[in-house]
Order: C-alpha cells, then structure tokens, then sequence
C-alpha cells in the first residue's frame, strides 16, 4: 500500500465504523403510553401506537384492521418449555381479532426489548399453543404465546408488533 492510499483506506474505515455503529444503536426502550387508539380503515397511521401491556390495540395498515392484545408477560417454567432457553424463557399471551380486510400474522412480527434497549428475537415455537402464522378474515380469531429467550440477568421492558417490512407498528410497555 503507498501512502497515498492508506489515507484513503483509513477514511473507508472510519467511515463504515462510524455507520455501523449509527446503524446498531439501541432503540429508545421507553415509549409514550396510551389507551387503545383506533384508526379508520381508510387512514394508516404514521408511526407506532403504545399501550401497557394488556391493552387491546387497533391497528390499520394499507391490507386489513385487527385488534392486537399482548399480556401477560411472564417466565414459561421448565417443564412448558419445547426449546431450553439459554437465558430465561418468558412469554406473553396474544389474542388478534381481525376486524377488516384479510389480517396476516406471524410470529416473527413480534420482538422484544430488555432493559438495556437490547432488541430480543422471538423464540417461536419455543412454547404452545404458539402463534406461528397465517391469515385472518374478518371477525376471525388467533391466541396464542410468544415466547422470547432472555438473557440471564435481564427482563422485558416492552413488546413491539411489526409488519412484514420491519415497520414497528405497536409497541407494548410493561409499565
């Protein structure tokens, strides 16, 4: 390498460390709470609703509207575990009520976040009834759990419903 290149390679460098590292930043593990927000079927709103956990949601997008409820965020014990957690299993209970349009689900949309902001991948399958995936029709319902595979030492601050693009549509707090 001459010189006149290492320059620009430690340029490169520095540049993709410094978009890595905006790329990987935790997200904000708090959002603001609020009572179950409905949206017409005509509108699709522009950033994610936030509730405790517990409460129903209405959530519209461009294909269908259903009513999320994520609840009862909890530890699976041993014995109701399918897959040995790494860290601590909980789950939360969800129940989806579609309500127009045809509503897909999936449990890869869902993801949680501990308290250091750190994003956790849910461990479908890990638990049952699980909710895997399908589709809705109107006046259709799902319920099932969530499971996610924590870390020792850490817990669940919030729960976040996502579409099919990574689009954070709902958020659910633990209060």
């Amino acid at each position: 390498m001459t010189t006149t290149t290492a320059p620009r390679a430690i340029g490169f460098i520095a540049a993709a460390v410094v978009a890595v590292a905006a790329c990987s930043a935790p997200a904000p593990t708090t959002a603001p709470i609020a009572t179950t927000n409905a949206a017409s079927p005509t509108t699709v709103p522009s950033g994610p609703q936030a509730a405790i956990l517990g409460t129903a949601l209405d959530v519209t997008t461009a294909e269908a509207t259903a009513s999320y409820t994520v609840g009862n965020l909890a530890p699976v014990p041993l014995e109701a575990q399918i897959m040995m957690a790494k860290g601590t299993m909980y789950s939360v209970d969800v129940n989806i009520e579609a309500q127009s349009g045809t509503t897909v689900f999936n449990g890869f949309y869902f993801t949680a976040r501990d308290q250091d902001g750190k994003s956790i991948a849910p461990a479908v399958g890990a638990v049952k009834p699980g909710i895997t995936s399908g589709q809705l029709a109107p006046g259709q319902t799902v319920i099932g759990h969530i499971a996610f595979d924590v870390a020792a030492g850490m817990s669940i601050t919030q729960v976040a419903l996502r579409d099919a693009q990574g689009k954070t549509l709902a958020v659910w707090g633990a209060g």
